[in-house]
Order: structure tokens, then sequence, then C-alpha cells
């Protein structure tokens, strides 16, 4: 490394910037501890458009404001960010007043989704806004078919699928669920596209029990934790389903799902209120059926309290780290949010919110996305100096 670094010192910074251009995010944050330099160049704002971003804080729900970004700082995490807070403007006050008062659903690869607060009260606002806190760019979606006012629907709970590496267009998801007795079953999920600025409605097979947990978007599918141990999968190219089995001997009906991904892998997550372990589990492959178990979590170690009350836990899972075996935790007790390294059995506070509101997805993993002009039917997202 000190041979390297010697020659690495003769070079232009425009060559040194080019070639670091290269790397993948975990990476970029190993070796901004070879030199100054170094660091200073791959911290440098000019050149962030040029890098590969990861894992820079969190969107949380607060009591006033609404929500609050929290920053992660390397000492607290090998693979975190360079502390304080991440140049994005966390208040989006580039939004303009017709949008309303708006509530955060989910964050994928530096793009948030928001759905306004104000309907049906105000005709004119927005349905979905999906937005870009790095460059202060915004569009708003035409309304889907199905809202929550249709009669024997729901539909609490939608996701935004964004991967600058595979397209600069985008997808909402909206999972619209039906009202059957005592139980939800999963009806349809309604995609928007970015590319034709249209919804399409993807039914669902009707022995699909109740949605139970966090979806995510990875590698161009939807994934989402449904009843009986499963995921299942929409391929937003072919638009078909499919359903893997989790063989998770402490599932219960009562736990919550989480189901992120990190290292290029779809990751599982059982946090069952009846037992004192959390179980992770890992899909290698995403075209085969084998979940692996990768790691139990013991709450004893992380300290954490019992289950108190079916809604609202003690504790809440923040998120993965994408790029390192890393979860994140919330301490509803001590107020504190902590990262957890599986690799090592340990964990670190990473900070304290105090003002942390209660919500059933309150925690919003964030990686900056700097490059402007994100593609929609007729133009790039709005900003601020757009019609």
């Amino acid at each position: 490394m000190e041979q390297c670094t010697t020659t690495a010192a003769y070079l232009p910074d425009e060559l040194v910037v080019e070639i670091l251009a290269w790397l993948p995010a975990k990476s970029l944050c190993r070796i901004k501890c070879v030199s100054r330099r170094w660091r200073s160049l791959i911290s440098d704002p000019a050149h962030r458009t040029r890098f590969a971003q990861t894992l820079s804080g969190f969107f949380f729900t607060s009591r006033n404001p609404r929500w609050r970004i929290t920053a992660l700082s390397s000492s607290v995490t090998p693979l975190g960010g360079d502390g304080g807070s991440p140049l994005v403007d966390a208040a989006l006050s580039f939004l303009p007043p017709t949008c309303g008062e708006m509530e955060i659903l989910d964050s994928c690869n530096g793009l948030l989704l928001l759905r306004s607060d104000e309907r049906p009260s105000r005709p004119l606002a927005p349905f979905y806004v999906v937005c870009n806190p790095a460059t202060r760019e915004w569009v708003a979606l035409p309304q889907p078919k199905y809202t929550e006012y249709s009669v024997g629907l729901r539909v609490w709970y939608a996701a935004v699928g964004f991967d600058p590496a595979i397209s600069s267009h985008f997808h909402v998801f909206q999972v619209v669920e039906e009202d059957v007795g005592m139980r939800c079953f999963v009806y349809a999920v309604e995609v928007y596209s970015s590319e034709t600025g249209t919804w399409d409605v993807m039914e669902c097979k009707r022995d699909w029990l109740d949605f139970v947990g966090r979806m995510t978007y990875f590698n161009g599918f939807l994934h989402l934790p449904v009843e009986c141990r499963a995921v299942a999968s929409l391929d937003t190219k072919s638009q078909s389903w499919r359903l893997t089995r989790v063989q998770d001997r402490r599932y219960d009906d009562t736990g919550r799902i989480y189901v992120g991904y990190s290292q290029g892998r779809l990751l599982y997550m059982n946090n069952s209120p009846k037992d004192d372990v959390m179980s992770v589990f890992v899909l290698d492959d995403q075209d085969s059926e084998e979940w692996a178990l990768k790691h139990n979590v013991s709450k004893s170690d992380l300290l954490f309290e019992r289950w108190r009350h079916p809604m609202r836990p003690t504790y809440y899972i923040a998120g993965f780290h994408p790029d390192g075996d890393l979860i994140f935790f919330y301490d509803r007790t001590q107020k504190t949010l902590i990262s957890y390294y599986m690799n090592h059995d340990n964990w670190h506070v990473v900070c304290a919110l105090e003002d942390f509101a209660h919500a059933h997805h309150p925690f919003f993993p964030y990686v900056p996305w700097y490059s402007r002009g994100l593609a929609s039917p007729n133009n790039a997202l709005q900003s601020p100096l757009q019609g």
C-alpha cells in the first residue's frame, strides 16, 4: 500500500478522480483512509456526480417538523459517511405550496416517495410526489386507479423503485389490499412507470394472505413479504409474479418482516415479538428459491426490552447497510439509533433521536444521488426554476 500511495502521489487530480470513479461505494469508503488527498477528492462536492454513493443517513418521522434526517459517521460504522448532515434539503422546501402537507412513504437510491395528507379536502393536491432532495427536483404523479376511498379496498402502503445503474426511469408501487372479514388480502399492486407516465394494475393470486412487513425494490423487482413465510416478487419487465418461501422456524403471525438488500443480495429479517432472537435470511441468487440462514441477532445482547404493545414496539428496524454487514435499529427506550455489525456481534450508538415519532414505517435509508435529469415521459423532474 505504501508503494501504491507513493506512485499515486505523482498522478494529477483529474486522473485520480477518473480512476476512483470506477470503484464501488464500499471501496471508496475504505480508501478514504489512504491519504488526506484522496479523502479530499472523494469528499469534494464537485466530484459527487462521478462517484458511487453509499448510505448517508436516515430520514425519520419526527414530531415537529414531520420528518428529519440524521447522518452517519465513520466513527460509528466502518462504512459510514463523513459525519454531519448530508448536503441535501432535508425539509424539502423546494416543493411548491400546491403539494400541501406531505408524508414520506419510502426511499430508494436517492429518491423519496411522498403522499399528500390533504386529499380529498384539496382536490388539486397531488396524490403522490417523487423527489430528489440532493438536486431539488420533483414530479407529481397522475392519480392512480385505486385510492384509500375505494369501497372495500385500502392503499396504505407504497414504495418507489429506482436503480440509476440500470435506468434513469423509476417506478412507484401501490399495494392494494382487500378487506375480507377480519383479514386483508393483497388484491393487486398498481405500478406507475416514469417511462410511460401511466399506472398498470398487476393482480395477485387470491390465496396470498396479508402483506406483513417492509417491502423493497431490488434488481428490477418489487419484493414484499406476505404471510406463511413467503416473499412475493414482481418483475417490472415481464410483469409477472414469483413466490419464494423462507424456512423460518421462529415465524409467527404477530411478527413484522423486513425485506431489504445488502452487498448485492436480498435479505429477509423476522422480528417476532415471541422470541428473543431475530433471524436474518439471505437469497444469494435471485433466480433461486433457497433462502439461507445468515445470522441470528440476540435481543438481549442489544439490551432491547421485551415487546410491550403490538402497535408501539420498544425498538424498530431502521434498515440494512447496502454495502456492509450492518443492521440499524432504533431503541425507543434509550432514544438512540444503533448499528449492529453482524460479522463481529457488536453494536455502537450512532446518535440520539429525542424527537422521534412513532409510525408504521418510521425510517427511510438515504443514499444520495447527485445527478440531474431523471427521466419522465415528457421531461426531467421539475425544479424550482422550471414550470
